[in-house]
């Protein structure tokens, strides 16, 4: 398990916008990744007062932050400061609502890689029902600045 410290360490996620707490398990072309949703999130207060419920663009980030530590890890990249750009996001289905309190799994999967650009499936869980799942491209910026 690679806690928060140690993801900081591959990405360049921070605060508010590092979408996931740990890293249960990685390979070279798979990983799961979680996130305890917690009620004092940023979003809870406008998405929706009343009823929050975790919006589904960013139940797709922490599906790439996944999948982001698992191509730099793959690539030998453990700097915190390598950053991966989106280039597509396809087949988006949102199939139930996640709410705080709820640990979401983020089941990632490398479907294709080639040179700098990797191309995943992520599937999202709670308590083993899916809840959304995407496919996306997203290429590496090993260009140090």
């Amino acid at each position: 398990m690679v806690d928060r410290k140690g993801i900081e360490k591959v990405i360049p996620h921070r605060g508010n916008m590092l979408l996931i707490d740990e890293i249960r398990e990685y390979h070279d072309t798979s990983g799961v990744g979680i996130r305890h949703v917690r009620p004092d999130e940023f979003w809870c207060a406008g998405h929706f007062p009343d009823s929050p419920i975790m919006p589904g663009v960013l139940q797709v980030e922490a599906m790439a932050q996944t999948a982001c530590f698992i191509a730099l890890k793959s690539m030998g990249v453990e700097d915190g400061k390598t950053l991966g750009y989106f280039t597509t996001m396809e087949k988006i289905k949102f199939h139930h609502m996640v709410k705080p309190g709820d640990t979401l799994e983020l089941h990632v999967e490398l479907l294709m890689s080639k040179m700098r650009l990797y191309k995943f499936h992520g599937v999202a869980l709670v308590g083993g029902k899916k809840v959304s799942e995407a496919t996306f491209t997203a290429i590496m910026d090993t260009n140090k600045q």
